[in-house]
């Protein structure tokens, strides 16, 4: 891949196009950003990313507020990637519960048209554009932070990570949660969604022998803390060095030594084994 060597940062309404997607007589507006050195011989990262409530509409501008804070370190992977901003109408929700209730139930709570067309997007970018399957990745904050967890908890195998911002999500889901590397944020005196949500799905998910999970917890800090998790470089780092190909080697590896068990005649072993990964209850005294 060529890489540019950029002096300057650039606002994101010069360097996304914008244009809208169609399905079942729903409209989905988006902008895309696709690298300056794109190459077709090339495969690229690619970011998808969430507004909040404040930034619906139809006008496909208004998504692009706060993203603004992932570009603005010129030396950012985000620059290299293709990065896909839908924008949710006024009247709907990327997910369709009330967010002062924090966590909600997947199964009461139908996939919304928003998000049901985003997947479609994603797959109509995939097929377009060269993008690295094994690097595709998802944040949103507030709403969009909402509609990250529900994307990850819904469509898991199509992400390598996540990053929710003051969402909340069904921690029912933790056992698929649990597989996928999630870094999730909330302010501790958060008065719009409540900061309980988070916990809940921190907790959900370390409980359920998750160890893919981070939370971070921005003591006395309210609800817009997305400007210090998109500016701190570390964080998109950490998110743009996930792959799937990381989950599928470990997955094998265990699948092998849970074979070997098997064939080896090692009922003892395989049973520790699965006891550690959760998949068979220990005994009980």
């Amino acid at each position: 891949m060529m890489k540019v060597k950029r002096t300057q940062t650039y606002k994101v309404g010069d360097i996304f196009a914008a244009r809208k997607f169609e399905n079942n007589g729903f409209t989905l507006p988006y902008r895309i950003y696709v690298p300056k050195n794109y190459d077709c011989g090339e495969r690229y990262p690619l970011l998808v990313f969430l507004h909040g409530a404040g930034e619906r509409g139809t006008e496909n501008e208004r998504q692009l507020i706060h993203m603004q804070y992932l570009f603005n370190d010129p030396d950012s992977p985000v620059y290299d990637s293709i990065v896909l901003a839908p924008q949710c109408p006024e009247d709907s929700q990327w997910v369709l519960v009330p967010w002062e209730n924090g966590n909600y139930s997947i199964e009461e709570t139908p996939e919304s048209p928003g998000l049901e067309a985003l997947c479609l997007l994603i797959d109509e970018c995939r097929d377009f554009y060269n993008v690295d399957d094994d690097r595709i990745y998802v944040t949103g904050l507030s709403m969009g932070g909402f509609g990250t967890w529900d994307l990850l908890s819904r469509h898991g195998a199509r992400f390598a990570a996540g990053i929710p911002i003051c969402g909340g999500g069904d921690p029912s889901y933790a056992n698929l949660l649990k597989r996928i590397p999630i870094r999730t944020f909330h302010g501790s005196e958060d008065g719009a969604v409540p900061v309980a949500g988070t916990r809940a799905m921190f907790a959900a998910i370390r409980q359920a022998g998750g160890t893919l999970i981070d939370y971070t917890e921005f003591d006395g800090e309210g609800h817009g803390i997305w400007d210090k998790v998109y500016e701190d470089r570390e964080v998109v780092d950490w998110l743009y060095a996930q792959s799937l190909a990381e989950r599928r080697k470990a997955a094998e590896k265990k699948g092998k030594i849970v074979k070997a068990a098997a064939v080896g005649g090692g009922g003892a072993l395989l049973t520790a084994f699965l006891v550690a990964l959760g998949l068979k209850n220990k005994k009980k005294k």
